[in-house]
């Protein structure tokens, strides 16, 4: 029996109902009751809300919408920046969103409107180019 490396080999057999299951009841980490922290919480529970409707029941065909994959990445990357600003210190759910995007990396991209794909690839072109990696 092969057991899993790494956290995301683990997350990578994992069916797609039990991670949208983990997505809804992992702690988000923001403290506080200030006007920022409770926007934040607000965005991430947003955030929790759209990836798990959109994931569960994915169970099969092993593609995901080029748009939904892209807006991840920013998303993503967003909160890394907003996480760091505030100084947040439990980031379970940063962590896991961040394991969450690389099992999307192999699943087979599909795309409903090429010229648009073709444009947000050059948009993301060039942060490939200046080495900056996904996250």
């Amino acid at each position: 029996m092969n057991h899993p490396v790494s956290i995301s080999d683990s997350m990578a057999g994992a069916d797609w109902d039990s991670l949208a299951h983990m997505l809804k009841t992992i702690s988000c980490g923001v403290d506080g009751d200030d006007a920022a922290a409770k926007k934040l919480r607000a965005q991430l529970g947003m955030i929790r809300m759209l990836m798990y409707e959109e994931i569960r029941g994915w169970n099969g065909n092993n593609t995901i919408e080029l748009s939904f994959f892209i807006a991840s990445f920013k998303t993503i990357q967003m909160l890394q920046k907003e996480f760091d600003a505030r100084g947040i210190k439990r980031r379970e759910f940063l962590t896991f969103l961040k394991l969450l995007f690389y099992k999307f990396e192999k699943q087979k991209l599909k795309v409903k409107k090429p010229l648009a794909t073709l444009a947000e690839f050059k948009k993301m072109k060039g942060v490939v180019e200046n080495g900056r990696g996904p996250l």
